[in-house]
């Protein structure tokens, strides 16, 4: 009975052997599986992650050069601006000059006509005085001396003649 007990033991024992080495064989198949598994996992993200850095480079150049390139344009910008600016100075300057000197001229004109019709005021009164002095003297030599008068003054060229 020994016997058959170590051999049911060993019997018995194939098959748990036999098991067991099954359950190893799929154990390491399941893990050869994953470790087949997450090499690719990391494979990928490897992959994505070059993929995502080379894109990020690429931004970064093509940020910078935007960048440059809206300097340059705000460079540009400000020097016409500048110059725009410098221009209507100029303009604004020259105008300036123009209006004192027209202001001059104006001011003179003025001053000259001004002199000119107190010239004439007065001639006119002075001739008035005359024609009342004579009036007391006689009509005939009145009415002379307001002819004589007359052809005297002349109308400005500035007054029309209409």
């Amino acid at each position: 009975m020994a016997k058959s007990t170590s051999t049911r033991a060993n019997g018995g024992g194939s098959t748990t052997q036999r098991k067991s080495k099954s359950a190893e064989g799929e154990a390491a198949r399941i893990l050869q599986d994953a470790e087949a598994e997450a090499k690719r996992i990391v494979s990928d993200a490897r992959k994505e992650a070059a993929r995502l850095l080379r894109e990020a480079r690429e931004a970064k150049t093509e940020a910078a050069a935007a960048r440059t390139e809206a300097e340059e344009r705000a460079r540009g910008l400000l020097l016409d601006a500048r110059a725009t600016a410098d221009g209507v100075r100029a303009e604004g300057m020259e105008i300036v000059s123009d209006l004192r000197q027209m202001g001059d001229a104006l001011r003179g004109n003025s001053e000259r006509l001004l002199g000119d019709i107190q010239e004439i005021h007065s001639r006119m009164l002075s001739r008035l005085a005359g024609v009342e002095a004579g009036i007391g003297g006689g009509e005939e030599r009145s009415a002379t001396r307001s002819q004589s008068d007359a052809d005297e003054l002349e109308v400005p060229d500035f007054v029309s003649r209409d």
